[in-house]
């Protein structure tokens, strides 16, 4: 009883209102015991009309509820515009067709975005799944670990990590590839599965995590980061690194497309068209989902995990490419239209 009224008491000392602030301070208090920073603060709607005045503004006068509203009379033509300054494609501005792809293709063919794109052949695929996992390793340890990989495509790193670093190790992706059936064995297992609305493996089972630019690809982001943190056991760790929309490559298109930001001048419509006039397949730009750094930083908060490690590979700005096109580059950060990957090392806490 004398618990309950001190709690009332408490509570009564809070500001108004009351509700709210009880709220945050047991947002706090949980933060401060989980040593965890403090999550965004997300306000619900007020459902009073009246606006609330921030603290401080409390003595600025009200408006008489009576006060005479002048309106404007006889103004015709709203929504019609007469100029502007940023306005693109038909109507005004530069047009951002075909004939300007071709334009930059040209200027940009002797120095381009990615002057030696990786090859797919099988061969280079085994290789390139060597350097990844001794990369990753390096950083996490993998060792004898039992590991999944999201997205594992052709799945060379699941073999590689069963072969060479004595993993039980696994691969889930969304396509069944070839190589899989010739691929798998003892050690060497793959799924194909979307982690994001059901996963095949029971939780808390995996010691590590790892993904090599696939994020950028999943529709659901939000659901794959919280299905991650499920399959990994308490103190298990998730590597991943993912494209950025906003960066220079993430149109995926950089082996017949030069130039930086195609995806984000030219509509898909007009890269599938100029893929037709090529004699190509009309496939247009990669399909890659628009968060930002910030998202991923903030969903793994809000999942608990910890962040052990955080990267970003950069492409410097064309100072004279941004000022050409201004009016579209000029509506992103110049942070975002410059980080191509990041990487990011997760922790799952161990709780006590």
């Amino acid at each position: 009883m004398n618990l309950r009224r001190s709690v009332l008491n408490t509570l009564k000392r809070l500001p108004e209102p009351r509700d709210e602030a009880a709220i945050r301070a047991a947002l706090a208090t949980r933060d401060l015991v989980l040593g965890r920073r403090p999550a965004a603060r997300v306000l619900k709607a007020d459902p009073s009309p009246m606006v609330r005045r921030p603290t401080g503004l409390a003595n600025v006068p009200s408006l008489p509820e009576n006060l005479e509203w002048q309106l404007p009379q006889g103004i015709t033509g709203s929504g019609h515009k007469v100029r502007s300054l940023y306005e693109t494609g038909e109507g005004g501005g530069q047009v951002y067709d075909i004939a300007l792809l071709e334009q930059l293709n040209e200027e940009y063919k002797d120095r381009r975005l990615v002057p030696s794109p990786p090859s797919y052949s099988d061969t280079a695929l085994a290789e390139s799944a060597k350097r990844r996992v001794r990369w990753v390793h390096d950083m996490v340890g993998l060792t004898g670990q039992r590991t999944l990989e999201i997205g594992c495509g052709n799945g060379f790193e699941v073999w590689a990590l069963a072969h060479n670093l004595d993993c039980d190790a696994h691969g889930v992706d969304v396509t069944h590839y070839r190589p899989w059936d010739q691929l798998a064995g003892e050690k060497v297992h793959f799924e194909c599965a979307d982690l994001a609305l059901q996963s095949p493996y029971p939780a808390n089972s995996f010691d590590r995590v790892i993904s090599f630019t696939v994020w950028e690809h999943v529709t659901h982001p939000y659901a794959m980061l919280k299905a991650t943190y499920d399959l990994l056991k308490p103190g298990g760790m998730a590597w991943i690194r993912a494209n950025l929309h906003a960066g220079p490559q993430a149109s995926h298109r950089y082996r017949d497309i030069y130039f930086p930001w195609p995806h984000l001048l030219f509509t898909d419509a007009v890269v599938r068209e100029w893929d037709v006039a090529c004699g190509r397949r009309p496939i247009g730009h990669a399909w890659v989902n628009r968060l930002s750094w910030l998202h991923y930083e903030f969903y793994a908060d809000q999942l608990g995990f910890e962040i052990a490690h955080r990267a970003f590979t950069e492409t410097p700005i064309d100072e004279d490419f941004y000022t050409r096109f201004e009016d579209v580059l000029g509506r992103y950060p110049r942070a975002d239209l410059r980080r191509d990957y990041f990487l990011l090392v997760l922790r799952k806490p161990v709780k006590s």
